[in-house]
């Protein structure tokens, strides 16, 4: 377009304006994306409305990924039977894996939904709860010899007694602080269920921020504006792995964005062997150099997983519907 047609009302509550002035301002001025984070901020700061896809404000300032909220209420619910069958799949292959020497350990790791229900908008907050994909795996799973490590349960019971946020306002995953708790949790259940002395996690003295590092801010980040008003705690502290001695196990990690949170605080890196791996969504092979390429592209994939000493399902109750991408079905034809 040549001209950006007059403001008014009309065009602006329709978004015509804005979606002019972009094209305009993409054509014309190197400056654009000061524009744009300036038209988000004025949406966000007058309408309360971002640009941010399935992103809702709950009460107290929380804001949630909508699909947290949903799985926690049973709206992807899977079934039963559905579950019962992939779980006993899952046993299928932990089992083959044991004979082997190689235990899997399957770990449930916290949802923003499950943990602050009470912070629900309208209408979630009035709606009833029906059974859920997490509850239903976490009995199955109980049922059979898989180890497995529930942090949603474990993060619940801090709820109350915990010093400071499990769950920031603007993210998506657990805190930092949160995080820490979940490594040093995450690394005894390892330690006993390996029988072996790994590499000890320990944490420095918490100081609290009202500047989100990282990711404790994650989803406002992505709203884009030029400010923010998020007003929130963050409690920070310094951690050390002290490896020297120690059995550094090689792992194979079949994980989503929770585990990555752990990826990207260099967590994996020292308290596990170099040759270990994160399988993220199992589509794509994070290693700890810094190189990603497709897992389908992983040659004698049978040779790599009889060489490991433990493989982790690390999976949040928003994707476990999923369980667990494939993962499952390729292993059990690798060892059947």
């Amino acid at each position: 377009i040549e001209e950006v047609n007059d403001l008014s009302w009309k065009n602006w509550s329709t978004g015509t304006w804005q979606e002019d002035c972009e094209v305009w301002l993409k054509r014309r001025m190197k400056s654009r994306h000061f524009f744009i984070r300036l038209n988000n901020q004025l949406k966000y700061s007058l309408f309360n409305q971002t640009n941010a896809k399935d992103i809702i404000e709950g009460k107290n300032g929380y804001y949630f990924e909508e699909r947290y909220i949903r799985s926690y209420l049973g709206f992807d619910f899977q079934g039963e039977a559905s579950i019962a069958e992939n779980v006993a799949i899952l046993k299928d292959v932990a089992d083959s894996l044991k004979a082997s020497g190689i235990p899997l350990l399957m770990v449930f790791a916290s949802g923003k939904g499950t943990f602050m229900p009470e912070n629900f908008p309208s209408p979630y907050y009035t709606m009833s709860k029906q059974t859920n994909n997490y509850e239903t795996y976490r009995k199955y799973i109980t049922l059979t010899s898989i180890p497995y490590l529930d942090l949603n349960q474990y993060l619940l019971e801090m709820k109350d007694t915990a010093s400071y946020a499990l769950y920031t306002k603007g993210n998506t995953h657990w805190s930092a602080y949160a995080l820490y708790h979940v490594v040093d949790t995450m690394a005894k259940k390892i330690e006993a269920l390996l029988d072996k002395d790994i590499p000890d996690f320990s944490i420095g003295p918490v100081e609290v921020e009202q500047q989100a590092r990282g990711n404790d801010a994650g989803i406002f980040d992505s709203f884009n504006l030029l400010w923010s008003d998020l007003e929130d705690n963050y409690a920070y502290c310094d951690w050390t792995i002290e490896a020297e001695g120690k059995f550094k196990p090689r792992v194979w990690a079949v994980g989503d964005s929770f585990y990555g949170t752990l990826f990207e605080e260099k967590i994996p890196q020292q308290l596990f062997e170099d040759a270990s791996r994160f399988l993220y969504y199992f589509q794509e092979v994070w290693t700890h150099d810094g190189q990603r390429y497709r897992t389908r592209d992983i040659q004698n994939l049978k040779a790599w997983i009889e060489d490991l000493d433990l493989v982790l399902v690390f999976i949040t109750d928003a994707n476990i519907g999923a369980c667990c991408w494939g993962m499952t079905g390729t292993f059990h034809d690798l060892f059947h």
